[in-house]
């Protein structure tokens, strides 16, 4: 089995909060796009629905601090398919402000 870049997470970014409980999961920042993604403890290509709400609540008072003029939740996993994380990304300065 090939190994996964999630599971093993070798601190190379910046490290915002480790949580056991409810389940293990960490919220770190992204070293494809340097924003902050919550990364589920298991390998697991989705979260049950209560993990999913945990995830959320816990990285938007993280992404709230991060990113005080706007941001959105992107669960696109574009290059680690097959292991759950959640992408915190601010909104573009060129966006206008009432599309934010």
């Amino acid at each position: 089995m090939k190994s996964c870049e999630l599971c093993e997470l070798h601190r190379t970014t910046a490290w915002h909060a480790e949580f056991d409980d409810p389940f293990r999961f960490v919220v770190i920042d992204c070293d494809s796009c340097d924003v902050a993604m919550a990364v589920l403890g298991a390998h697991r290509a989705r979260p049950t629905e209560a993990e999913a709400v945990v995830m959320r609540e816990r990285l938007a008072a993280i992404a709230n601090r991060l990113y005080p003029d706007g941001w959105f939740f992107d669960d696109h996993m574009r290059q680690i398919p097959d292991h759950y994380h959640l992408h915190a990304r601010p909104f573009p300065r060129w966006l206008p402000r009432g599309l934010r």
